[in-house]
């Protein structure tokens, strides 16, 4: 992909127009939105309102001028940015789950790929674009580039409304012909808001992030502690205002040329990828999928403030890495690569020396001249492919655990003797794996299951999968791992620990109203310290509380003349386990105070009433849903009568499919497709037609508040692979 030639007539302009802003004293000119708060000599509001009055017309021609500028680069990118949705797997709590998030990107070919940053695709299942035009379109993964933050997508032209038309492309600009202090645009999507422009400065063209610990070292905090990212880039820092949202958004000169890729800010400073580096990244994603690069195991430091006059500091060797091999070690001063001198005084001079090394092409040989104490040498690396930090990662859900893939970095930090075996993530509290004998625990190795080799994530799980199709499964399964260099044994319960349906409670004796109670400091602030008990706070309509005339406000202090009066909020229960002792159906006397007079009233107790907690769920795992019936409690709490009728979502994965329509806790679905929704049951029923049809669209009728909705459910038939990164396992 070429770059568009961005000669210096933009600088020249932008320099005409500012320059003659400052020699007419013109303030704040170019701000975005915002007028002068006055004068240098504090006038306020109305002088500064006298001297618009009498501006000088070149003042209207250079705001005038100033502004076309920006509509112009404004225009020339706005109909290539996207906003990007994302249903990604996150691995926590020893379980997948399905997460919504947002970030914009750049169509950078009419073919459809768009340009963005990794995080905002990473462990992506699905995704889609909207278009200027307001398209949402559904789009794929072509390849991510961690190391730089930057991925492709590319837009399913099928799904156009005409596929066949093409799509407006961004231009790429120079991003080396940048200088401090040019104007810049960013765009993109912040906070999920499409389409938004903000303008700023650039503040630095070479920025590297450092370490307040050490001004020389590269703070891995700042990046990715599972995934660096960011070791071959030279920063552009700007103050465009970027928020979450914007991730891979461009960052526009006044040409309307992408000249870098938003990537991170805050604090009032934004930076992004230059778009020299973006655009030799998109241009091998789009090729082959991935960016290859080469390693030789070694990491490296400026010698600033070491005392070393020339060369880089080998800053670390990594054990039986191609380094290591050819005899390189911790401390060496490399003074030439391939007979060229090098001297790497300062950070920013790192990223460039690691991206040389990595541009070579995999599998060749580095002469690298160096000194060790005093003395010259030579090491010659064969390069080997560099892989990415973080492995890919599975759950293993009914065992209640994730693990993730060992890889050559995550043994040097874990001080691992090898990458064999796969290592605990994550584990699901009260799960198998949680409760396994010893229980299993974050960062152990497991290195067999059942007798078998764990070599690899993959080993694992495919024993998982082994073990949890058996229909007889056994009733222990043998774990070995590593914890501490040391190897224990776990025994683990491979069966489902889904949890039953809990039983209904014994039918037993109860009064229909909700109560709190009355203690002693309560009571006196009521006027009467003696009236102490349970102040009825809800008469459930229909039952015999209301027929006997029991009232909100009414204190209950007695039950067929046994005192009910709690001493603290410990008490609360006091009132229920008295009358959960009589017999049901049998007529009591109860004594209240009801604005400061005692009165005695009969009623007649009844059964108690299901509540949320007992009744059946049943849980639909394409859909991510769980619904149960409608209690008696339910109506009550929300004021319905008998025509409100369906089944009670009580959880709905937000980046689910039923989720992804806008179908959340709490909702009431009550028709299906044309099938009506009456209980548990009929929900089941119509969910197995649905499957059974796999029609495109599924039509979901739900009761919310006092409203009825249709939510447009679009499932996802088609079996599809998962990247790596998030292998998916039932």
């Amino acid at each position: 992909m070429r770059a568009a030639t961005d000669g210096p007539s933009a600088r020249r302009i932008t320099g005409v127009v500012l320059g003659t802003i400052a020699g007419i004293g013109l303030v704040g000119a170019m701000g975005c939105g915002g007028s002068g708060a006055g004068t240098a000599n504090g006038r306020g509001t109305a002088a500064s309102v006298a001297g618009a009055r009498s501006e000088d017309p070149r003042i209207a021609e250079l705001r005038s001028g100033v502004r076309a500028m920006v509509g112009q680069a404004r225009d020339k990118v706005f109909p290539s940015l996207v906003n990007i949705d994302v249903v990604s797997l996150e691995y926590q709590g020893g379980k997948e789950a399905k997460m919504r998030s947002t970030g914009s990107g750049t169509i950078i070919g009419s073919d459809g790929f768009v340009l963005t940053n990794a995080h905002v695709t990473d462990r992506g299942n699905k995704f889609w674009c909207v278009l200027s035009d307001k398209q949402r379109v559904p789009a794929t993964l072509v390849g991510e580039d961690p190391w730089t933050d930057l991925a492709v997508l590319k837009i399913d032209r099928s799904k156009l409304h005409d596929p066949s038309a093409p799509l407006p492309a961004a231009t790429f600009g120079d991003s080396d012909r940048l200088q401090v202090g040019d104007y810049v645009l960013a765009m993109g999507s912040p906070f999920a808001l499409s389409r938004t422009v903000t303008l700023g400065i650039v503040s630095n063209t070479e920025r590297v992030f450092t370490s307040t610990r050490d001004a020389g070292e590269v703070d891995e905090m700042m990046l990715n502690w599972e995934q660096r990212t960011g070791l071959f880039t030279n920063w552009i820092q700007h103050d465009a205002l970027i928020n979450p949202g914007n991730s891979g958004g461009p960052l526009v000169n006044l040409l309307g040329q992408v000249v870098g890729v938003n990537t991170r800010g805050g604090s009032g400073m934004a930076f992004a990828t230059p778009s020299n580096m973006a655009r030799q990244v998109a241009e091998s994603l789009m090729a082959r999928g991935e960016v290859l690069r080469s390693s030789v195991g070694a990491s490296f430091r400026q010698t600033q403030n070491t005392g070393i006059e020339e060369g880089v500091l080998v800053d670390s060797v990594e054990t039986d890495g191609p380094a290591a091999r050819a005899g390189l070690r911790t401390g060496d001063v490399v003074t030439a690569v391939d007979g060229a001198p090098i001297n790497v005084r300062f950070a920013e001079e790192v990223p460039p020396l690691l991206k040389t090394i990595a541009d070579k092409p995999i599998g060749s040989e580095l002469r690298l001249a160096y000194v060790r104490d005093g003395k010259s040498g030579e090491a010659v690396i064969t390069t080997e492919k560099l892989l990415k930090d973080r492995g890919e990662e599975a759950a293993l859900r009914t065992w209640g655990l994730t693990a993730q893939r060992i890889t050559e970095r995550a043994a040097q930090l874990r001080k691992l003797p090898s990458t064999r075996g796969a290592i605990v993530t994550s584990l699901r509290g009260g799960g198998p794996a949680e409760q396994a004998e010893p229980k299993l625990g974050w960062g152990d190795v497991i290195r067999a299951v059942d007798g078998r080799p764990i070599d690899t994530l993959k080993d694992l799980i495919e024993q998982y999968k082994r073990i949890d199709a058996l229909k007889d499964k056994p009733e222990h399964v043998l774990v070995e791992y590593e914890r501490e260099g040391k190897s224990y044994l776990s025994l683990l319960k491979p069966k489902q620990d889904d949890r039953p349906d809990p039983p209904p409670e014994l039918p037993k004796a109860w009064v229909g109203v909700a109560t709190q109670p009355v203690v002693k400091t309560m009571a006196e602030l009521l006027g009467n310290a003696d009236e102490r008990g349970f102040r009825v706070v809800r008469v459930y309509s229909g039952t015999n509380a209301a027929r006997a005339g029991l009232k909100v406000g009414d204190v209950i202090y007695s039950i067929d003349g046994t005192r009910v009066q709690p001493r603290g909020l410990q008490d609360a229960g006091l009132l229920n386990r008295e009358i959960r002792r009589m017999p049901i159906d049998a007529t009591v006397t109860m004594g209240v105070y009801r604005d400061g007079v005692a009165k005695d009233l009969k009623l007649e107790l009844e059964r108690t009433r299901v509540s949320a907690e007992e009744v059946p769920r049943v849980r639909n795992r394409d859909f991510e849903i769980t619904v149960r019936e409608i209690t008696f409690f339910d109506r009550e709490d929300r004021r319905w009568d008998d025509s409100v009728t369906g089944v009670y979502v009580d959880s709905a994965e937000p980046a689910g499919w039923a989720g992804l329509a806008g179908i959340q806790s709490g909702d009431v679905i009550q028709k299906i497709g044309e099938d009506e929704i009456t209980d548990p049951e009929s929900f089941k029923r119509a969910m197995e037609k649905v499957k059974d049809t796999q029609p495109e669209r599924v039509v979901f009728v739900v009761f919310r508040g006092v409203r009825t909705y249709f939510r447009f459910v679009e499932p996802d038939w088609k079996p599809t692979e998962t990247k790596a990164g998030a292998a998916a396992t039932e």
